[in-house]
């Protein structure tokens, strides 16, 4: 009972161990939907491929675009692959952009974070789109280092994609509720100097 209440005093004294609780919380749920259901047929409904087809446009042209400016091997982007060539016009490699690389399953995972985070809910939704457009630059960032990797060391690339592309995308997402949870979850307020609080009590 007195641990109970030592715990319980603990999160009270600091918000942010509650915080960091509830995020992992409703990152865990947030996973178990979308792996053990139907979560984005009932999200989006006859929209989800359509939905999922916009979103990995974006991911393969943005890193087309980035391929472009930073690769010097020569490509094309054919359906949803960017197909590499050597100078005698023979395929390298082809790096596929498929639905799994669209950034919605961060994006939702995002939503679900904002949804329980303190402050009013509109400032929280113009977080939320803000921080969209960071998780899906930085989603092409990703697929663009790993088109690099398959590009340059291909006997790498499932490792790296692995244990480190992966991962990523729960960094970016970390970091952003960190941010929310630093500036902008609870109002500053400025403390009132001796001289300041004494004005005021006279008044």
């Amino acid at each position: 009972m007195v641990k109970r209440k030592r715990i319980k005093q603990f999160i009270k004294n600091n918000p942010i161990v509650k915080d960091f609780l509830l995020f992992a919380v409703v990152t865990i749920l947030f996973h178990f939907l979308y792996w053990e259901t139907n979560m984005n047929l009932w999200l989006f409904g006859s929209w989800t491929k359509d939905i999922y087809d916009f979103f990995t446009l974006i991911a393969l042209k943005g890193t087309a675009l980035l391929s472009e400016f930073f690769f010097a091997t020569d490509f094309e982007v054919a359906s949803s692959c960017l197909r590499f060539f050597d100078s005698n016009n023979i395929t390298i490699c082809t790096m596929e952009v498929v639905d799994s690389c669209s950034g919605i399953k961060q994006l939702l995972q995002l939503f679900m974070i904002m949804l329980i985070v303190p402050n009013k809910l509109w400032k929280r939704m113009v977080y939320f789109l803000c921080a969209s457009i960071v998780v899906l630059f930085f989603n092409i960032v990703r697929i663009f280092g790993l088109t690099g990797v398959l590009l340059y060391h291909s006997d790498k690339y499932q490792f790296i994609h692995d244990w480190i592309g992966r991962p990523f995308h729960y960094v970016v997402v970390f970091l952003i509720w960190v941010i929310w949870i630093e500036f902008f979850a609870y109002t500053k307020k400025n403390p009132l100097s001796k001289n300041e609080k004494k004005a005021e009590l006279i008044s």
